[in-house]
C-alpha cells in the first residue's frame, strides 16, 4: 500500500509543478504580449505628433514658396490623402507584419525550451 501511496504523492507533486510552470509561462507571455501593445501605443503616439508637426511644417515651406496659406493646407491634405491611400494599398502586408510580431511574442518561449530538450 505504500507503494501506491508513494506513487500517488509523486503524481500529485508533478501534476503540482507543471500546473505551476504553466502559470508561470502564461504570466510571462501575457507580460510580454501587453508589453507590446504598450510598446506599439507610444510608438503610434510619437509617431502621431511627428507627423502632424512635418504637416505643419510643410504646410510653412508651402507659404514660403507663395502659395496661400488655404492653398498649402489643401496641398498638405493632399499629400496626407496619398499616403493614406499608399497605407490602405499595404494593408495586408502591415497586419502581416503586426501578427508576425505578436506571434514571435507569444510563441518566444517555445523556441527556448525545444532548445533546453535537445
Amino acid at each position: 500500500m505504500s507503494v501506491f501511496s508513494e506513487l500517488k504523492n509523486k503524481v500529485t507533486q508533478y501534476i503540482d509543478v507543471n500546473v505551476k510552470l504553466f502559470k508561470i509561462n502564461f504570466i510571462g507571455r501575457t507580460a510580454n504580449l501587453l508589453s507590446y501593445f504598450m510598446f506599439a501605443l507610444i510608438a503610434m503616439l510619437v509617431a502621431f505628433c511627428i507627423i502632424l508637426f512635418l504637416g505643419f511644417g510643410l504646410v510653412e515651406s508651402f507659404i514660403l514658396l507663395g502659395l496661400t496659406k488655404v492653398a498649402s493646407f489643401f496641398i498638405t491634405i493632399g499629400i496626407y490623402f496619398l499616403s493614406l491611400l499608399v497605407i490602405v494599398g499595404f494593408r495586408g502586408k502591415i497586419t502581416r507584419f503586426f501578427a508576425s510580431g505578436i506571434i514571435r511574442v507569444m510563441t518566444e518561449g517555445d523556441e527556448e525550451e525545444k532548445e533546453e530538450t535537445n
